[in-house]
């Protein structure tokens, strides 16, 4: 049993100064590389990665809850077992860990949620708890507090769905959420983008509770005897108490009311390649709920919501995965900006990027809409099957990769799309001055830091904030009052260690790498006091190999924050930040640069089998295969401009 890739630990611990963690690289025949024949070399390997029609597109990796998740998905919509099936028990056991379990990322340790579910999964697929791998399985459960300490109530109903969790044990969540007015305390509105429809799909299932018996049980999961109830803090029992007893009380005409809306919710936020918000878990929720709604299984709807998910099925290594997103137009406008600052960009393929980016600017309004004043449609998504909810971290991407291309006056069209995506931005400001993702933050109720963690809403942070005004720098925005009020957010929420966290990468660093790139191209000098304190962070972090890394369990465990093994495209975030601050002929930055040169492979690429991207902080991360070249092209030509007297 093994992980697909392998990460060093520390053995002193992680309160112990940490011992270099990046290996040593190949001993090379040929002399070794300089940083522009590196550049060059990594260049022309990202330049290779692009597609015929102008986007780039990496392979994104998770836990494997993808595949996982899918057998537990056919079996509620009584798909028939085939070759999928062993396909994806094939790749469960090919990652089990040696202690029995699944980690959520390469090198982890065992994690509930994912080992459950894949234990759950392997017995889908027809194998035995007798079968040595399978006990190994529940015993790492057990030792992890058994399937009883599961508390994210999303994932327990996807359990009880199947007939492997009681439904009196799950708050539940009521569809007349959706009676409720558009701007009232609990709307769905005030919710994250990301995770409303998730939301309402989950009122949907949970409004009718139906089963699809899987004909065992997972008792060797518990760690305790399952006479009792589980353990759970008062208020989620009150809670849990008090949705039971309203889904007794409904009034049926306004339950079948409220049913009506949040089906024809989720038919209307379709989008046009058949999925939901261009990723599979939202897909896969949205297909349960519809089917608790009664949508008949030969519907148009449904089929087309299949045929969508395949799309996420990719092969990696021989085995059967599901990419649970693709983020194309990221990976497109960072892989653009990357190209255009390094030398030897071809003019006709770099202007295909940008027609194609165009060709996906967000042009219908989405759900950003309904408590957005004169709402006006912009921007760009993550994925570019979403047509109607863009975010603002892409948005800034693709803005300041387009005016790399093209400065403001020198294209019509670029001119009116980043005129049109910088109204949307500034419309979807949160009131602090910061930007959230995908809308302002607008929940009062309690629960934040609750529904925050596992996915249904979403703060403002550094790394976001940081990359809107990096576009409104790079398009001549940089001293309005929007960057003018995102500048005071970014100072008064920098920590007292000069950092600032990050909301979608890992962690400190990338925080502190936005920010500071961020504030850089809005003008902020250097040797300004928040810079100063964010750059001596930086380099009091960097590892003795020259590198920077932060491993992906500082999102749970403060000891791990600005530690872990050096990676490439971390070390880039740090490279990038100080020479943006005018530090590019310093020692720190001379020692990252070796450490990328020295472990560069022969074909210009890097390895990084680590997570450094997180959806949410309760255990779902990820990569991407192309960010780890992306990043060290941007940081590399970054160094080259700077020290040849540009920006």
């Amino acid at each position: 049993m093994t992980t697909d890739a392998t990460e060093p630990t520390d053995a002193t611990g992680p309160t112990a100064t940490p011992a270099p963690t990046t290996a040593p690289a190949p001993a090379r025949t040929a002399p070794a590389r300089t940083v522009e024949e590196a550049l060059a070399l990594a260049a022309d390997a990202l330049r290779r990665h692009q597609h015929p029609d102008g986007h780039w597109q990496g392979d994104c990796r998770a836990s494997l809850i993808g595949e996982s998740g899918e057998l537990v998905l056919r079996h509620y919509l009584r798909i028939p077992t085939d070759h999928t099936t062993a396909a994806a028990a094939r790749t469960i056991l090919a990652e089990q860990t040696p202690t029995g379990g699944w980690a959520a990322h390469p090198g982890g340790d065992d994690q509930l949620l994912v080992s459950v579910f894949c234990y759950v999964a392997l017995r889908l697929a027809g194998h035995h708890p007798d079968e040595p791998e399978l006990r190994a399985a529940a015993g790492a459960v057990r030792g992890l507090g058994g399937v009883e300490a599961l508390d994210n109530p999303l994932m327990l109903a996807w359990l009880a769905m199947i007939g492997l969790w009681s439904w009196r044990d799950i708050p539940l969540l009521p569809p007349e959420l959706l009676l409720l007015p558009d701007d009232a305390p609990g709307s769905i509105y005030h919710l994250g983008a990301a995770g409303r429809g998730v939301l309402v799909a989950n009122s949907l299932l949970m409004a009718r509770r139906s089963v699809v018996p899987t004909g065992f049980d997972i008792g060797e999961l518990h760690a305790r005897p399952t006479t009792g109830r589980p353990r759970r803090p008062l208020p989620l029992r009150a809670a849990t108490t008090l949705s039971h007893w309203y889904a007794r009380c409904a009034l049926p005409p306004l339950r079948r009311r409220a049913i009506r809306k949040a089906a024809r919710y989720l038919l209307r936020t379709q989008e046009r390649d058949g999925g939901w918000g261009g990723n599979w878990p939202q897909t896969a929720n949205a297909l349960i709920g519809l089917d608790a709604a009664g949508l008949p299984a030969d519907h148009p709807v449904r089929t087309r919501a299949l045929a969508a998910l395949d799309e996420y099925v990719t092969q990696h290594d021989g085995q059967r995965h599901v990419d649970l997103w693709i983020p194309v137009v990221m990976d497109t406008a960072l892989a653009l900006r990357a190209t255009l600052a390094a030398p030897g960009a071809d003019a006709k393929a770099t202007e295909t990027a940008v027609r194609w980016l165009l060709d996906n600017e967000v042009t219908e309004p989405g759900d950003w809409a309904v408590l957005t004043p004169d709402p006006a449609p912009g921007g760009w998504p993550f994925v570019f099957a979403n047509n109607t909810n863009p975010d603002a971290d892409d948005t800034g991407f693709v803005v300041a990769a387009l005016r790399r291309a093209h400065p403001p006056g020198s294209d019509p069209a670029v001119d009116a799309a980043c005129r049109r995506a910088v109204a949307w931005l500034v419309s979807q400001q949160c009131d602090d001055g910061g930007w959230a993702a995908f809308e302002p933050l607008r929940w009062r109720l309690p629960g934040r830091d609750r529904l925050a963690g596992i996915g249904l809403l979403e703060a403002p942070s550094a790394d976001v904030t940081g990359h809107v005004l990096e576009a409104l720098g790079a398009d001549g925005q940089g001293d309005t009052p929007a960057a003018r009020r995102a500048i005071a957010w970014l100072r008064d929420h920098q920590q007292p260690d000069g950092s600032w966290p990050g909301w979608w990468a890992c962690h400190h660093l990338h925080g502190t790498s936005a920010a500071v790139t961020g504030l850089a191209a809005c003008g902020v000098p250097g040797d300004d006091p928040a810079l100063v304190r964010a750059c001596a962070w930086i380099a009091a972090h960097q590892q003795e190999d020259g590198g920077w890394g932060e491993d992906i369990r500082a999102l749970t465990d403060p000891s791990w924050i600005g530690r872990g093994t050096s990676t490439p495209s971390q070390t880039s975030w740090a490279l990038l930040a100080l020479i943006a601050a005018g530090r590019a002929d310093t020692e720190p930055v001379r020692a990252g640069l070796e450490f990328l040169v020295r472990t560069q492979q022969d074909d210009g690429d890097w390895a990084e089998p680590q997570h450094t991207w997180i959806v949410y902080r309760e255990g779902l991360t990820y990569r991407d295969s192309l960010l780890r070249l992306i990043y060290t092209v941007t940081a590399l030509s970054a160094h080259r401009t700077a020290t040849r007297g540009g920006r």
